[in-house]
C-alpha cells in the first residue's frame, strides 16, 4: 500500500478574497483607506461642476488643482496610505500627475473661454 503526498492545490489570494463576505463595515473601511484618492477626486468633480455652471476657466483651474493635490499626496505619503494613487513607481506616478496637472493649468490659463 502506497501513501501519496499529493496535497490539495493552494488557493490564490484572489480566490480567497472573492469568497470573503463583504459587510458594510468592511466596505466602509476599504473606502476610508482611499482618502487621498477621494480628496483629489472630490476636487476634480467640484471643478467639473464649476465648468458645467459656465465658469470654464475657474473650473479648469480647480480641476488642475485637484490633480496637483493627488500628485502631492503621492509624493509625500507612504505607499501603504496612497491607495489607488499608487499605479507604478512613486517617481513615475508623481511625474505623470504633476505634468497632467500642470498641463491642465497652463491650458486653463491660455485657452480663451468659450463665448
Amino acid at each position: 500500500m502506497t501513501v501519496s503526498n499529493v496535497s490539495a492545490p493552494k488557493r490564490s489570494r484572489w480566490a480567497a478574497a472573492a469568497e470573503r463576505r463583504l459587510t458594510p463595515a468592511s466596505w466602509l473601511r476599504a473606502v476610508v483607506r482611499q482618502w487621498p484618492f477621494l480628496i483629489g477626486l472630490g476636487i476634480v468633480v467640484g471643478g467639473i461642476v464649476v465648468v458645467a455652471d459656465d465658469h470654464f476657466k475657474r473650473g479648469t483651474v480647480i480641476i488642475a488643482g485637484g490633480i496637483c493635490v493627488a500628485a502631492f499626496f503621492r509624493a509625500v505619503l507612504p505607499n501603504r496610505w496612497v491607495g489607488l494613487l499608487q499605479v507604478r513607481s512613486r517617481l513615475l506616478d508623481v511625474l505623470t500627475l504633476a505634468l497632467l496637472g500642470g498641463g491642465t493649468l497652463i491650458a486653463a490659463l491660455i485657452v480663451p473661454p468659450p463665448s
